[in-house]
């Protein structure tokens, strides 16, 4: 597992970088997410406090757009804090 980061300032394109421990991209101005097994677990906790939310090119993996969307999917059909009970 990998202790990942995102940043609080946006990038000029509006979007707020998600990094690994140790990308010497990573602001000073950044919030501690936990440790994730995959980038894109990091990017579905980084979106429920920004929407606008990507992974860093340097230091992980780049998202694809159909990753993207399905991440999306994702966090919309199980929204936290919600279980579901039968």
């Amino acid at each position: 597992m990998t202790h990942y980061f995102v940043d609080n300032s946006t990038q000029p394109d509006g979007t707020h970088e998600v990094h690994a421990v140790g990308c010497k991209r990573m602001a000073i101005d950044k919030q501690y997410l936990g440790d994730f097994l995959t980038c894109e677990s990091a990017v579905v906790e980084a979106r429920k406090q920004f929407w606008t939310t990507g992974s860093c090119v340097r230091c992980m993996d780049v998202l694809s757009d159909a990753e993207t969307v399905r991440i999306a999917q994702l966090y919309f059909e199980f929204p936290p804090g919600r279980s579901a009970r039968t």
